[in-house]
């Protein structure tokens, strides 16, 4: 993938992103509604996976885009990338994780958007949205340190 490319994922994950936050916002307001969690769940997810295939794309992984689950994206980053986005969890949950403890963790996220982008197929899991933010900004902020230009 090209510099442009890379680009493209990392600014699309930052809209996703932007949604979702927007979207749960709403959904907490003084008038919530509940319909919203839905769709900000599944812009969450989706904004994550892009920010582990923008970080995969930097390390020049997945130039067929064949990676799509969130754990087996974080799988395929550099044990540097994975250390990296691991202390930025942590820092950001206030936890002390394992790599191990992490990849189950994503396994746990891992089908959040199949499961609530089509949430009246089937009975979706509780995801914990404050888990999914807390990885989004680690992967967040593992781009930036590599790309520090792409700051908003």
């Amino acid at each position: 993938m090209d510099i442009l490319t890379e680009r493209r994922l990392y600014d699309s994950a930052n809209a996703y992103y932007r949604g979702a936050d927007i979207l749960m916002k709403q959904s907490s307001s003084s008038a919530p509604s509940h319909h919203l969690v839905q769709p900000a769940v599944t812009c969450a997810a989706l904004s994550l996976k892009l920010y582990l295939k923008c970080l995969l794309a930097l390390e020049g992984k997945d130039r067929e885009d064949k990676i799509y689950g969130i754990a087996e994206l974080f799988r395929n980053l550099s044990d540097g990338k994975k250390k990296v986005i691991l202390e930025k969890f942590d820092e950001f949950s206030n936890t002390e994780l394992s790599s191990d403890e992490l990849v189950r963790h994503l396994d746990t996220l891992d089908k959040a958007f199949e499961r609530w982008r089509y949430i009246h197929e089937e009975d979706a899991r509780s995801v914990n949205l404050e888990d999914v933010e807390e990885m989004i900004l680690a992967a967040k902020a593992t781009i930036n340190a590599s790309r520090p230009d792409w700051g908003e």
